[in-house]
């Protein structure tokens, strides 16, 4: 079992996946906007019950209205499927091809936590506001604690956070 913890969704096998794939990490994250953070957390699991996997390469390749059809299934992986289905493609193909098809390779083959800034603001989805919250998120629940990390924490932006199924305040 894996030292990282998500607790951002109420369901214990869809946090686990996220502390299990950093493709689903990435994933989850690309997805959050717009819907409520649980929702967003909860798409990689839904994906990977609907398609059967999460390999970054198949995603990627995968032709666009596949994945958007998927994406619009009821229900919905998000508010906005078809964009979303795109946007996560799209982060599927760089992982593929810059990553080795490993989402977690974006934070684990870095020096410092400016590179994983860096690395994750490339990524389609994440503007600046994201992330430097990815930094936050990978160092305060993934133990990724990467020289200068806290230059990137931004509480305000942290999703919300379950226990016990039940959503807390910070």
């Amino acid at each position: 079992m894996t030292k990282e913890r998500y607790p951002f969704t109420p369901d214990a096998a869809k946090n686990a996946l996220l502390a299990r794939s950093g493709t689903a990490l990435l994933i989850g994250m690309c997805l959050d906007q717009q819907v409520r953070t649980e929702k967003a957390m909860s798409g990689p699991y839904e994906l990977q019950e609907r398609i059967g996997h999460l390999d970054a390469r198949k995603i990627a390749n995968m032709p666009l209205a596949r994945l958007q059809a998927v994406f619009r299934q009821p229900p919905a992986l998000h508010r906005f499927p078809g964009m979303m289905a795109k946007r996560v493609r799209a982060l599927c193909a760089i992982v593929a091809r810059e990553y080795g098809g490993d989402g977690a390779r974006v934070w684990t083959r870095a020096k410092d936590a400016t590179e994983v800034y860096e690395r994750l603001r490339a990524l389609p989805g994440f503007g600046d506001g994201k992330a430097k919250a990815g930094v936050h998120i990978l160092a305060l629940y993934g133990k990724h604690k990467l020289a200068g990390w806290r230059r990137y924490a931004v509480p305000d932006a942290l999703p919300w956070e379950f226990r016990d199924g039940k959503k807390i305040d910070r």
